[in-house]
């Protein structure tokens, strides 16, 4: 798989095949940029108002869709299956930067409705619990008027990679389309609940190459351990994505009532050290690009997970303003 400086990768999807664009005649930002011509755009084409409105749009779009009904579902079966620990905090890595620098509507599309789905996640979480969770984002390619809508939005804005050792154990990570290497370092503690690649597609990529089994480990260890739920698909925004919950019986010691009672004293970030560790000499791509398999490139992420409820979208996608 590529890797571009430590940073990740978009994710460029049509019906399984991949769309290459050509990378720009530029040197400025180019350590940042990534093999789809994305990079942190020098010059922004919209104000942070201008990215509020197809914020709002892309939130609607999802608000009234069959998959967000369906998830709405899993997570409230997910909550109620057994004692999980509370989730005091939800970090999301890599959606996508919301202004490309090579002005993808495509590509602002889906960083858009990535972040939306985590807000609504959020707030429904919220909803069952009685306390905030604190939401923290991590993308490499946003601009500072990404990031002032990220605050906009609620968020607290990380620079890659101090999101990292903020996974604890009461922690939902939320990673959509990532290399596994960025998965095993937002994963050096296993969370309360994680969304993203699931066992099954990175299993083909570490057969197809075996340098990678190393960084497969806490994906394997939360596939046999905790309890599996599809991820309903939008457009191949979100295919092959998985939701793995935290049982009742592995979940760290919680004092007072079950599931909505907050920790009396939330534990260490005993991982940074880890996470320092497995950064150092590591180029990552936090974003991965859609390759085939296995004649020239090392995966194919075509086979989309069983769709509940046939999920579609109830409103035709946005259009530009």
């Amino acid at each position: 798989m590529p890797q571009q400086d430590g940073e990740w990768s978009q994710v460029s999807r049509k019906r399984g095949r991949i769309r290459h664009v050509p990378k720009p005649k530029t040197a400025v930002g180019e350590s940042k940029e990534n093999e789809l011509g994305i990079r942190p755009n020098p010059n922004p084409e919209f104000t942070v108002s201008d990215i509020r409105k197809h914020h709002n749009t892309a939130r609607q779009e999802w608000q009234i869709s069959d998959c967000w009904n369906t998830l709405k579902d899993l997570l409230a079966t997910a909550l109620s299956e057994s004692n999980h620990p509370p989730i005091t905090k939800a970090i999301c890595f890599g959606p996508g930067p919301y202004d490309p620098s090579n002005g993808s509507f495509a590509a602002r599309r889906t960083a858009h409705m990535q972040t939306a789905a985590f807000c609504t996640i959020v707030d429904f979480l919220e909803s069952q619990y009685d306390h905030k969770i604190k939401r923290v984002i991590q993308e490499p390619m946003f601009t500072q008027i990404d990031k002032d809508l990220c605050v906009e939005l609620g968020f607290e804005v990380a620079d890659s990679p101090d999101a990292f050792p903020m996974v604890d154990e009461y922690t939902l990570v939320y990673g959509i389309h990532m290399e596994l290497r960025t998965y095993y370092l937002a994963l050096a503690t296993l969370p309360t609940a994680f969304i993203g690649g699931g066992l099954e597609e990175w299993e083909k990529v570490v057969n197809f190459d075996p340098s990678l089994k190393e960084f497969i480990g806490p994906i394997s260890k939360m596939d046999a351990t905790y309890t599996k739920y599809p991820f309903p698909d939008m457009s191949y925004i979100f295919s092959s994505t998985i939701m793995y919950w935290r049982k009742g019986d592995d979940a760290p010691y919680m004092p007072g009532s079950p599931r909505t009672s907050l920790p009396e004293t939330s534990p260490a970030l005993k991982q940074a050290s880890d996470v320092a560790e497995a950064l150092e000499g590591l180029n990552l791509s936090e974003q991965a690009p859609e390759e085939k398999a296995p004649e020239t490139e090392s995966y194919k992420r075509s086979e989309k997970l069983a769709e509940p409820n046939g999920c579609k979208e109830s409103k035709p996608p946005m259009t530009e303003d």
